[in-house]
């Protein structure tokens, strides 16, 4: 999600998110080609080789996940600015950008149109989980499948609210139950470290294992804590991933 004032001050998309690189062999690309071959059950597409299925992707920010979709899947983007439009007219990428509250208001899109909705490091931005995961819900098509990324509260306590944006923090066990609570089905939610070598082969996650047990202080290469060891910082920082079904 964006949050700041526009114009000539800085967002907090634009801090993170400055360079999106976007190049095969990315993180973006890595991460969203992970979740399309190990949850979304790898890519349906007709005999001109163009997507059979649709993707919302909720929260969008810049569009770096989104883009990468775009080859799995028809996308659409919802933010509460238009960030995504640069990034997919500079990728040539043709997407549909929707501009909207998306904690506060009811999604202007359609009941049952997505077979996908993806919505990564937003939930945690937002007050009222209750209507977000209600209109994740109402868009959904029936049999389509919903997928959460949000920080582990249990591993990212020490830095959670270094993001001024970050509202409410997640467990496992807390993800599990709001999405049952919205009436979502085969909810499986895991912890998952954002370190690819983990996902192709997952008996090294021994190493992260064993990193995760350094001090806090190694994460960080500055005393401002802006630059960081990455393999070290995402030991220890893990995220959830949660998938669910709308019956």
């Amino acid at each position: 999600m964006a949050d700041g004032q526009r114009g000539d001050s800085l967002s907090y998309l634009d801090i993170v998110y400055a360079d999106l690189g976007l190049k095969p062999g990315d993180y973006a690309h890595q991460l969203v080609d992970h979740v399309v071959a190990k949850w979304l059950g790898g890519a349906t597409l007709d005999s001109d080789g163009k997507p059979t299925r649709s993707l919302l992707d909720v929260g969008a920010g810049k569009g770096a996940q989104a883009a990468v979709f775009s080859r799995y899947f028809d996308i659409t983007t919802i933010d509460r600015h238009g960030d995504a439009n640069e990034t997919f007219e500079s990728l040539d990428i043709e997407a549909n950008v929707v501009v909207a509250e998306i904690g506060e208001q009811a999604f202007p899109l359609p009941d049952d149109t997505f077979d996908v909705v993806f919505t990564k490091s937003v939930i945690e931005h937002v007050e009222n989980w209750e209507h977000f995961l209600s209109e994740i819900f109402r868009v959904l098509k029936p049999g389509g499948s919903v997928i959460v990324m949000t920080p582990n509260w249990n591993t990212q306590q020490a830095n959670f609210y270094d993001d001024p944006t970050h509202i409410r923090p997640y467990t496992l066990r807390t993800l599990d139950r709001v999405l049952r609570m919205t009436g979502f089905d085969d909810i499986r939610v895991t912890d998952f470290y954002q370190l690819p070598f983990t996902w192709r082969m997952p008996f090294l996650k021994v190493v992260p294992w064993f990193l995760r047990k350094l001090p806090n202080s190694m994460k960080w290469r500055d005393k401002n804590q802006r630059k960081h060891r990455l393999i070290v910082r995402f030991s220890k920082e893990t995220m959830l991933l949660a998938i669910a079904r709308k019956q």
